[in-house]
């Protein structure tokens, strides 16, 4: 037995035999991604801030979140609306400026950041977000 052989026989049995598809009737529709296309959203948002105002915060409905410095509210509406799926009812932004900040001796600046709080439609949450019980 050659090796062309060989590669015949190992071809004819891992072939398969054709099965038989589904009627239209029974398959079932794919699910549609929740994100789906979200574009550049995960570079405007760059993370939810969990400090205890922002869970405050979020059990109003109002979540805070870390967002670029290029970011303006429209693009932060948009992003918020694709990653989570949920509707934006305003959105405010805060410039947060730098601080000084102590290493030993030395002195430093922390860097300047923005954030926005985004409030969203009554009755919608998003999920993944701690929120406070009171």
């Amino acid at each position: 037995m050659g090796i062309l052989d060989k590669l015949k026989f190992k071809k004819k049995r891992t072939e398969e035999p054709q099965k038989a598809e589904k009627p239209e009737a029974e398959k079932q529709p794919e699910k549609p991604t929740p994100k789906g296309n979200t574009g550049r959203a995960y570079q405007i948002l760059l993370r939810p801030v969990t400090s205890e105002k922002g869970t405050h915060l979020a059990g109003m409905g109002r979540y805070v979140f870390a967002v670029a410095d290029s970011a303006n509210k429209s693009e932060i509406r948009k992003s918020i609306e694709r990653v989570y799926n949920v509707h934006v009812a305003s959105v405010r932004i805060i410039s947060m400026p730098s601080k000084s900040r102590r290493y030993g001796k030395t002195t430093g600046r922390t860097s300047p950041w923005k954030k926005a709080i985004v409030e969203v439609r009554k009755g919608e949450k998003i999920p993944g977000i701690i929120e406070s019980v009171g």
